[in-house]
């Protein structure tokens, strides 16, 4: 008998989605092989299945139950999956709409603007975006590389939000969202993102110096800037080995990464990292930047202190560790903010745009959403804060701001058996290193029908799975060991004293519990109880 999966529990990998995507029910539609609806799934949360089935973050893996027997099951591979083999009978989500005369100005072509824009047409607003640069898309046009999302995929999706009814007009800059609404549009979303790189603290009035959004802009553009034989980069993020990896393809000898943290402290995906080191990308950790000299950076050596605001160790200057390294080519990618694409608006102290819990900002009618108002972010991000500002925007033009539409198919399914414990990821294939280095052709290759499918049987169905996990508060001797063998972030250790004099664990999270008994077999006190439901 199946279990409604829109009123029982909510998988992790859905819940740590920013967007919500609702991935345990495309990844059925995979493994029956009904890609269309797959890809339909996929759209009722976001209106980029493909740019982010290339170039997500996707946090979903992180907290994906299978880790707890395996590895992680390949949620990002498996949409572009979708993409590439669906939407032969897909419809688009909106069914036609009356028009409700009101215009909206959305500045910005970015995914958070875009996603915005695609949800206030789908309501019956008409909608213009207005874009500086002269094509759409933001920085996954401009900011991400083709050997990770090529421009092409982009202007698929973005083909799709034009025919949904919205306008585009690019080369058109807007200084004032005041202005805006002086035309004649009801509300202004500003979704301008966050193009001002950081100095990392250092003067950089050198000619040789360059910031990773602008070296990046320039490669994406078609204009890159002549890099010499010696780049050196500054930063541990993905704007950083994209401008190494970028840099290597366009004729550099060597590409050399300083970071001031370790490895395990970068922000850059594991992906990018290792797909760095193996196109012959340096990454020199524990290195801070100090200053830049005409042709070389000085720098010190570093050791992890105590943690910081981030979570993460401070890194601590080693006395007398001084060193300098040279360069042709400095790039610095330690950071962007808004900078002055946040049209006057009033902002935050990091130069972030200032907005209320509906993301409007001071001024009547005027909102703002993604980096603009939350600094560089992940595409997934941008995107939930575009389809959280759409819903702001219809409310206050007098809708319910509501999207939940399905046209994914029955929510209902069968709990079925799964691939067994030990089945491991599909290996993906990857262009030959020399191949890669030759251009900008894509990296990854994807899976093929039949590797998606197998790929799909990995996935544990947990929204179909419904467990009560208790330990007994009397019982429980704090030992931790539960906590430290599940994944899934489901133990914490209560506030108060039992009988005993300890502060038991407890399930905190019962409703993420997949039933794989890993914490039953090392509970020493048999304090733990797993019922299904």
């Amino acid at each position: 008998m199946g279990i409604n999966a829109g009123e029982g529990t909510k998988a992790p990998c859905r819940a740590a989605c920013p967007a919500g995507v609702d991935v345990p029910r495309y990844i059925r539609h995979i493994k029956e092989r009904r890609f269309d609806l797959a890809l339909s799934v996929i759209r009722e949360s976001i209106p980029f299945p493909a740019v982010c089935g290339y170039a997500c973050a996707h946090p979903c893996e992180g907290q994906c139950a299978r880790q707890q027997y395996d590895e992680p099951v390949a949620i990002r591979l498996l949409k572009r999956v979708a993409f590439e083999e669906g939407g032969r009978e897909w419809k688009e989500r909106y069914s036609s709409r009356q028009p409700t005369g009101k215009r909206v100005a959305v500045v910005g072509s970015g995914p958070g603007g875009l996603t915005a824009a695609y949800y206030l047409a789908g309501k019956g607003h008409e909608v213009t975006v207005f874009e500086s640069l002269p094509s759409p898309g933001g920085m996954l046009r401009y900011g991400i590389p083709g050997y990770r999302l090529p421009n092409e995929v982009v202007e698929r999706e973005i083909d799709m939000i034009r025919k949904q009814g919205v306008e585009i007009k690019t080369k058109s800059r807007v200084d004032s969202p005041e202005k805006i609404l002086e035309c004649g549009y009801n509300a202004v979303v500003v979704a301008s993102g966050a193009w001002q790189g950081a100095n990392a603290g250092m003067e950089t009035d050198n000619a040789r110096v360059l910031d990773g959004v602008t070296f990046l802009k320039g490669v994406n553009s078609g204009d890159p800037p002549k890099t010499g034989d010696r780049v050196v980069v500054v930063g541990g993020g993905n704007t950083a080995l994209d401008s190494a990896r970028s840099a290597l393809r366009l004729g550099a000898r060597e590409a050399v990464i300083l970071y001031r943290r370790t490895r395990a402290e970068m922000p850059a995906s594991p992906e990018e990292v290792s797909d760095a080191l193996e196109e012959g990308v340096q990454l020199q950790f524990s290195t801070a930047p100090v200053k830049v000299l005409e042709n070389r950076i000085l720098c010190v050596k570093t050791s992890p202190g105590l943690e910081d605001g981030s979570g993460r160790p401070a890194p601590v200057i080693l006395e007398g560790s001084q060193l300098y390294v040279r360069f042709d080519t400095l790039i610095i990618a330690a950071g962007q903010s808004p900078g002055g694409d946040s049209l006057g608006l009033p902002s935050n102290s990091d130069g972030t745009v200032r907005v209320d819990e509906t993301l409007a900002t001071v001024i009547k009618a005027v909102f703002a959403a993604g980096d603009v108002v939350t600094g560089p972010s992940s595409i997934i991000s941008a995107i939930a804060q575009g389809k959280q500002v759409a819903a702001s925007v219809d409310r206050y033009l007098g809708g319910s701001g509501n999207f939940e539409e399905s046209s994914g198919g029955e929510k209902d399914g069968e709990l079925v058996e799964e691939a067994p414990r030990g089945s491991i990821r599909p290996e993906v294939q990857k262009l030959p290193l020399k191949q890669r280095l030759g251009g900008f052709i894509p990296v990854e290759c994807g899976y093929d029908v039949g590797k998606a499918v197998s790929e799909a049987s990995r996935c544990l169905s947990c929204d179909l799975r419904n467990f009560n996990v208790a330990v007994d508060f009397s019982v429980c001797k704090e030992c931790g060991y539960c906590g430290e063998v599940c994944g899934l972030d489901i133990f914490k250790v209560s506030g108060s004293f039992n009988p005993s004099g300890y502060k038991p664990m407890v399930a905190a999270y019962s409703e993420k519990c997949v039933g794989c008994l890993r914490c039953l077999m090392v509970c020493p006190d048999f304090a733990i109880s797993i019922k299904a439901l």
